[in-house]
């Protein structure tokens, strides 16, 4: 592959994410450039999408993207458009909008080497894999992208994904469970290509760790602080978060990311709600904490999830607190560090956390690493690199 050109489903600017790590990956591994097309809506607006205006705004301010976004080998568009494209005739209306973007990218995809690869459904999607009868085109299936919408919404998003489905000619799933879903609907077997993390940098073995972080011995006398990245919205179970908060008054709960909900009134007061974090300061900030959170609803869109944080507090030497969505009981199955908040609040809780970053500064003392082993399987770069040879790109 020389060329790849990618409808993300995100902004570039926005919090570390799969489609940043796979474009990263793909331009490592492959050597390729990379044409990035900004996300543009693809269902009607609701009144709770003026919570988001705010959160973008400051991702324009503050450049949460990547340190390679003004790289060379990066090509950033951006496709005009109103949120319209459910509508009887919107999809037409857009593709006339966007008639000067989509001949630029039907022209680089007319090159030999070229790839498109899809991160969501949308009606430029559409029309570019149609253009190419399928042949070349990857389709990432991360979440159950229909479950987002409502109505007229929904039963577009529904017909897109499933023509994208239909023609692509490789398609990947994020999870097991989408996987699943997906037989019988795709041109060839949909391939599991799980999320993954990119191995935190840890403090040499014989050397001093952060005497505020995981692998200190002190961390493990310090005032309790558990924390949370990612996007807050309406998969955030607020309720498993009172919980654990009246549980542990003494601990600071600390909350980064863009608030796309509305918070319940009468939050503990040791909940915090901070704003997003920059890619470079993630590991970090995680490594502060005694515990990473990941407290989502159980719901049909939180089924098919498997959260990139699990995989990120792990590679810190973080014990993970969550509820059991997902994909996260084959997680807990395989993991001792991984705690259902369903069962840990009955526990004592901060005895346990005290006792794990204990054992962490003795693993780091004796210059053992400090996540768990079968993370080193699952790096960004192993899990492209496996999803890559169904494509026949290695």
């Amino acid at each position: 592959m020389k060329r790849l050109v990618y409808l993300a489903p995100v902004p570039l600017n926005s919090p570390s994410q799969r489609p940043h790590h796979f474009v990263q990956w793909a331009h490592e591994r492959l050597g390729c450039e990379v044409w990035w097309v900004e996300p543009y809506p693809v269902r009607l607006p609701r009144i709770g999408d003026l919570r988001r205006l705010r959160p973008q705004a400051h991702r324009a301010r503050h450049g949460l993207g990547p340190a390679w976004r003004d790289a060379s080998w990066l090509h950033v568009l951006s496709a005009r458009s109103l949120p319209l494209e459910p509508l009887p005739c919107g999809a037409q209306l857009l593709g006339w909008m966007q008639r000067l973007l989509r001949k630029q990218l039907h022209a680089l995809l007319e090159q030999e080497g070229t790839w498109l690869a899809v991160g969501r459904p949308s009606g430029l999607a559409l029309a570019l894999c149609a253009a190419r009868q399928g042949q070349r085109v990857l389709y990432d299936v991360m979440d159950d992208m229909p479950q987002f919408s409502r109505g007229v919404s929904r039963r577009w998003m529904g017909h897109t994904h499933e023509a994208l489905l239909a023609q692509a000619q490789v398609v990947w799933g994020s999870s097991a469970r989408i996987v699943e879903t997906l037989a019988g609907r795709t041109r060839q077997p949909a391939a599991l290509v799980r999320n993954g993390t990119a191995l935190a940098p840890m403090p040499a073995p014989g050397t001093d760790p952060d005497p505020d972080g995981v692998g200190a011995a002190a961390h493990a006398r310090a005032p309790l602080v558990l924390g949370y990245v990612g996007t807050i919205a309406s998969w955030f179970d607020w309720q498993a978060l009172r919980q654990l908060a009246l549980a542990l008054p003494q601990a600071d709960i600390q909350l980064f990311g863009p608030l796309e909900c509305k918070p319940p009134a009468g939050l503990p007061a040791n909940v915090q709600l901070q704003g997003p974090v920059p890619h470079a300061q993630v590991f970090s900030l995680m490594r502060s904490w005694h515990a990473g959170l990941i407290p989502f609803v159980h719901s049909t869109l939180t089924q098919s999830v498997d959260p990139v944080k699990y995989y990120e507090y792990r590679a810190c030497g973080l014990p993970v607190l969550t509820t059991l969505f997902g994909e996260m009981p084959h997680h807990a199955a395989e993991d001792d560090g991984v705690w259902p908040l369903e069962t840990l609040l009955s526990e004592a809780l901060e005895e346990r956390l005290r006792d794990w970053h204990q054992q962490q500064a003795l693993l780091h003392a004796q210059g053992l690493p400090l996540a768990p082993a079968r993370l080193n399987t699952a790096t960004w770069a192993a899990r492209f690199e496996a999803g890559s040879r169904v494509c026949g790109w290695v």
